[in-house]
C-alpha cells in the first residue's frame, strides 16, 4: 500500500506545501522532489508537456518521497484515467463550476462502486499488486475554484463526498470578474472572492488551497488557513534566480 502524505496531511489540519512543474522536463522534475517539496504537480493543462513526459516526470518524483501529481487538462474521465493509470497520485481538476462538475470529477477518479474509473491497470501497479484495494483511499481529488460562478457555489462544491480540497486559480478567477490576471490579489473585490471560498471551505470542512507568486504571500495565506499551496513554478524559480543574477552582473 502506497500511503498519500498530503491527503494526511490535510485530512489532520496541517499544510501541504508543493509547486507547478511546467518546463516539460523530468530532470527538472527530479531536481524539484530532491528539494523536500510535499507535492508536484505536472501542469498538463497549460504546459506543452506531451503524456509520455509527463510519465517521466513522475518515475523521476517517484525517486523521492514527494508526492507526484497532475493538473489534468479538463475535467474529462478519459484523460483522468491516462493520469491516474500512469501513477498520479492526485490530480487537480479545472474550473470545476458546480456540484454536478465536482461529483463527475470524483466519479472519475474512483474505482466502481464509488466512481466509473476503469479497473485496467497500467503503471500505478508499481505501487504494489494491491493498488485496486487502495486507489479509491489514497488518490487526493482536488477541484479548482477559479470562476466567480464557482465562488458563488463553493459550498456545494466542497460538500460532495469525495473532494478532498480545493484550489484557487487567482489569474483566471480574476478574469471570469472582469479584472485583469493578478496573482498576487491586490483588487478588494478579488479578496473577497478569494476569502469567501476559505470561508465556506472552513465551513464544510474541507481543505482550501491557492497558488501563490513568493514566499510572503504563501506566509500571508498559510495564517489566513490555506492548506494546499502551490508556490510559482518552475519555470519561475528558473526565471527568478536568472533574473537577479543578471541584475547583479557589473558591465
Amino acid at each position: 500500500m502506497k500511503l498519500n502524505t498530503v491527503k494526511q496531511k490535510l485530512a489532520r489540519g496541517e499544510p501541504a506545501i508543493g509547486t507547478w512543474l511546467s518546463l516539460c522536463s523530468p530532470i527538472a522534475a527530479e531536481y524539484m522532489a530532491h528539494m523536500g517539496w510535499d507535492w508536484l504537480v505536472v501542469d498538463t493543462e497549460h504546459s506543452p508537456v506531451g503524456f509520455e513526459t509527463t510519465v517521466h516526470c513522475f518515475q523521476a518524483i517517484c525517486t523521492t518521497p514527494t508526492i507526484p501529481m497532475a493538473r489534468v487538462a479538463w475535467n474529462d474521465p478519459m484523460l483522468m484515467k491516462r493520469l491516474l493509470d500512469a501513477g498520479a497520485l492526485g490530480l487537480v481538476v479545472p474550473m470545476v463550476n458546480s456540484r454536478e462538475e465536482a461529483q463527475r470529477a470524483v466519479a472519475a477518479m474512483k474505482y466502481p462502486p464509488a466512481g466509473i474509473r476503469s479497473l485496467g491497470g497500467g503503471r500505478c501497479m508499481v505501487y504494489g499488486d494491491d493498488y485496486f484495494s487502495w486507489a479509491n483511499d489514497q488518490i487526493a481529488c482536488i477541484v479548482q475554484i477559479e470562476h466567480i460562478e464557482a465562488v458563488r457555489r463553493a459550498e456545494e462544491i466542497l460538500s460532495v463526498p469525495g473532494v478532498d480540497a480545493c484550489f484557487i486559480g487567482p489569474n483566471d478567477l480574476a478574469g471570469s470578474m472582469g479584472l485583469k490576471p493578478d496573482m498576487t490579489v491586490s483588487d478588494p473585490r478579488h479578496e473577497e472572492a478569494v476569502q469567501a471560498v476559505l470561508r465556506a471551505a472552513k465551513k464544510v470542512g474541507k481543505p482550501a488551497g491557492i497558488h501563490v507568486p513568493d514566499v510572503h504571500h504563501l506566509n500571508r495565506r498559510l495564517e489566513q488557513g490555506f492548506r494546499f499551496l502551490a508556490l510559482a513554478s518552475d519555470a519561475a524559480f528558473m526565471r527568478q534566480a536568472a533574473r537577479e543574477a543578471l541584475s547583479q552582473i557589473r558591465r
